[in-house]
């Protein structure tokens, strides 16, 4: 809304222009008989109409709008286009003229381009022009740290204020100069606060010079530059007041300054330059300026950032040398910083110096606690995705910001620089990190960096001062967790402890980085769902990096192939197998949560077509088998009341189809049955069906590829463990096993067909220290009606190598001696002998 104050201002001028329109309608035909008579017959209608005059015409049209638009005042411009416009409007609705059309453009006429280059100037300046900030997010670059130039962008509500100061000074009446004192730390916005002053301000009856001491080349220039730039800003207004106070300058320093000898050579001010004293043409200066009937607004900015003896040369100036009449002083500092400078200089003066200079202190308007959040989040919604704003917006903002205990950093931001600056670095690991890390960890890690970059190099460099790893049966479910110690009843962060005893920081830093780390490292159910948060080994260093690693898996990737289904993991995990990422993706699929039915198939799925290339890959007893059988362990109906509404059924087929649909060579689905029968973990399917499968991957694996070492794994793991009370010892039980009855024709029948070495092999037990004691395991003849069936199968085998099977049946003949009972001595002489190192 406008306000009345600036209809007030406005009101002469909307009266002036009105009197003018008015008078052109009133009078149009004398006013063109007069234009007709003084300038269109003499000179206009004389002018020869042909393309060189033409080109020459528009040319000097297009620089004089040009030399408008840059050097012309707004509000004149603006007065100049609605005449221009009201007086071609008018021409068109008489036919005194006739205008010849152009030849290169025959629509328009001569007299048109004219008049645009009269109107476009003043058109231009209703253009409103985006601020700097705006344009810097806009086009998602770095943020300026600048102040304000417009009431609409004041986002801390000093507006009312500033313009109830630009109002006093309008209707104050002062003899001498009048200093006004902003006061506010640095970085405050004391240059925003004093340019929404200077917005209020009324520009017709006010000239706005801006000093910059702090551009000036040492304390004896100050004086001579400030005069200079008062000369020029108010020649406009008078030139004889110009030249009086270069004049005046001059003999205050008795130096001729460049802006003096400009104007005694354009002759404006020869007769004001003659003998008298400075305090003569002080007192003349004096009577202009109130004649004038003009305000001089002087602002001088970042007093507070020169040298002790340059702030007491302003200081002198604003007192004594340069207090006018109808002169203001906006002058920015931090008092303790002027009052230090003060005293420095002069160690006998009190704090009552500095008042008898500035008449008025006024302290920059405290900001509402949430200003700054205000402002950090229009620029977090410039270049962040709309969930990552709603993360920030309901976990960030509440449990760190708003949170006045544990986890909190409501003080990480001092002032608005402080925002801008978080923000630029925050733009730079966003951009690389923003879709593969949890973006609250991204976000607390960053304002660390920002407030205390030291910290935040030590956790990456020395995090065994921070944190902790939480040992886990599986590695995809260790966490880092920070060091405590305990005093009384509280767990109190020992990195806390550590900072205390360095004195490096302040008990109020110590407990905003306590804050920090609190927040960044405790298990929040967002951070424990993602999985991706800084707390996860796995994730921890690429926080840092900036990128990844040839060793890391992408989760932005990752997340893109799991939501398109079972189809786009395959493709994530045949990539990854070429890549040789197949232990980081099984640890990062074990990692997802699965809330719906869907991704719990979807999980299971992944892991059983993964896990047959991983133990292809890496060996048979790589993969987390323990992890796996967890998901599908469905104690107490775990499961089924889960994802499937209590049908248990339903739950089994699925399992079931799992272990139908698994791939060849059947190892990876053969050692989770193995390892189920062998924890008794309730997966909802039967014991005997298990078995069936069993039997049905050892089959198909030796029609395949014949009874190879996988094979003999895979006869192994089908049996039935067991317990029995241990003689003479009360409580105590020894555990046995015996193979399952239905695989036992079919291995017979291998022994018989195919190449049984690694089948020999491993049927041989050796002792742990000698291995020349040896036996044959006493389960394996268990499935012979006698041991010599045993024998006589590996006689019959015409697949064997010679010298082997005459090993083996000699070791046979060892064992045999002993009754099968006891350890035999014997030393194979063939690759039977076992190997030192046998991953296996």
């Amino acid at each position: 809304m406008i306000a009345i104050s600036d209809i007030k201002k406005r009101l002469p001028s909307i009266l002036w222009i009105s009197c003018c329109i008015g008078f052109l309608i009133f009078f149009v035909s004398p006013v063109n008989q007069l234009l007709n008579r003084l300038l269109v017959k003499p000179l206009i209608s004389e002018f020869a109409n042909s393309l060189l005059n033409e080109s020459i015409l528009m040319l000097l049209s297009v620089l004089a709008a040009a030399w408008l638009y840059l050097f012309s005042e707004k509000k004149f411009l603006r007065k100049l286009a609605i005449f221009a416009t009201l007086f071609y409007v008018l021409q068109l609705n008489q036919q005194l003229w006739h205008f010849h059309p152009i030849l290169l453009i025959p629509i328009l006429r001569e007299w048109d381009i004219v008049v645009a280059a009269l109107i476009i100037p003043g058109m231009l300046t209703f253009i409103t022009k985006r601020s700097i900030q705006d344009t810097a997010i806009n086009r998602n670059g770095f943020i300026e740290d600048l102040a304000i130039e417009s009431v609409e962008q004041d986002t801390f509500n000093r507006k009312e204020v500033a313009r109830e100061i630009a109002e006093k000074i309008s209707i104050t009446n002062n003899s001498k100069s009048f200093a006004i004192g902003i006061l506010g730390e640095y970085g405050s916005g004391k240059t925003s606060f004093i340019n929404l002053i200077k917005n209020y301000l009324d520009k017709t009856n006010t000239e706005i010079v801006d000093f910059n001491p702090w551009s000036v080349d040492g304390t004896p220039n100050i004086q001579k530059d400030f005069f200079d730039l008062l000369a020029s800003c108010l020649y406009a207004l008078n030139p004889k007041v110009s030249g009086m106070i270069l004049d005046y300058s001059r003999k205050l320093s008795r130096v001729d300054s460049s802006a003096e000898k400009f104007i005694r050579q354009i002759g404006f001010a020869n007769s004001l330059f003659k003998n008298g004293s400075y305090t003569d043409d002080y007192d003349r200066i004096n009577h202009l300026l109130e004649k004038s009937g003009k305000k001089i607004v002087i602002t001088i900015d970042d007093l507070d950032r020169l040298y002790k003896e340059e702030v007491m040369e302003v200081m002198r100036l604003i007192r004594n040398t340069a207090s006018f009449t109808n002169i203001f002083y906006l002058v920015a500092y931090e008092r303790s910083y002027i009052q230090e400078s003060i005293k420095s200089m002069n160690a006998n003066v009190g704090s009552s110096y500095l008042d008898k200079i500035i008449q008025l202190e006024i302290p920059l308007p405290k900001r509402e606690s949430e200003d700054l959040l205000r402002v950090l989040e229009s620029l977090l919604e410039s270049f962040i995705t709309a969930n990552h704003m709603e993360a920030y917006r309901s976990h960030i903002r509440e449990t760190g910001f708003r949170n006045q205990y544990n986890f909190a950093f409501r003080t990480i931001f001092r002032q608005s620089r402080d925002v801008i600056k978080f923000i630029n670095n925050f733009k730079i690991a966003y951009r690389f990190l923003g879709q593969e890390v949890l973006f609250e960890s991204l976000f607390v890690l960053e304002l660390l960096k920002f407030r205390f970059p030291l910290i935040y190099d030590r956790l990456f460099e020395k995090r065994d001062d921070f944190i902790l790893v939480t040992p886990s049966r599986s590695t995809h479910e260790e966490y880092y967790k920070l060091r405590t110690y305990r005093v009384k009843k509280d767990d109190l962060l020992l990195i806390g402890r550590m900072l205390r005893e360095e004195k490096s920081y302040d008990e109020a830093e110590i407990t905003l980085i306590c804050g920090l780390l609190g927040n960044l490292f405790f298990r929040f159910s967002r951070s424990t769902m993602a999985k991706n948060a800084i707390m996860y080994p796995m994730f921890f260093e690429r926080y840092f990096r900036y990128r990844l690693s040839g060793r890391d898996i992408s989760e932005k990737l990752f997340q893109e192939a799991w939501h398109h289904g079972l189809s786009g993991v395959k493709q994530f995990v045949d990539r990854c197998e070429e890549d040789k990422l197949l232990a980081e993706l099984c640890m990062r699929i074990l990692q997802e949560k699965a809330k719906t039915r869907a991704c719990f198939e979807l999980k299971l799925k992944s892991l059983f077509y993964l896990g047959a290339r991983y133990v292809k890959e890496k060996g048979r007893h790589s993969f987390d088998y323990m992890a796996l059988i967890d998901l599908l362990w469905n104690y107490d109906h775990i499961i089924d009341k889960r994802y499937y509404k209590k049908d248990e059924n339903a739950y089994r087929l699925f399992v079931e189809s799992l272990f139908e649909e698994a791939e060849t060579p059947f190892v990876f689905p053969a050692e989770i049955i193995y390892n189920i029968k062998h924890d008794k973990k309730e997966i909802s399917v039967p014991t005997t069906v298990l078995v069936d499968f069993q039997v049905r991957y050892f089959m198909a694996h030796v029609a395949e590829h014949g009874l190879t070492k996988d094979a003999s794994w895979m006869f192994w793991g089908i049996r039935d463990e067991y317990t029995e009370p241990a003689p003479g010892q009360p409580g105590y039980e020894i555990k046995h096993f015996r193979f399952e009855p239905p695989v036992i024709p079919f291995v017979k029948a291998a022994l018989r067909e195919h190449d049984p070495f690694e089948f020999l092999k491993l049927a041989i037990k050796y002792d742990m220290r000698e291995k020349e004691i040896v036996a044959i395991h006493p389960e394996l003849l268990a499935i012979f009606e006698t041991p010599e069936e045993y024998r006589d199968l590996i006689i019959a085998n015409t697949k064997i190598n010679p010298d082997i099977k005459a090993d083996f049946l000699a070791f046979f003949e060892a064992c045999k001696e002993k009754d099968f009972n006891n350890w035999a001595n014997y030393e194979f002489k063939t690759a039977l002998k076992p190997e030192r190192s046998d991953n296996d």
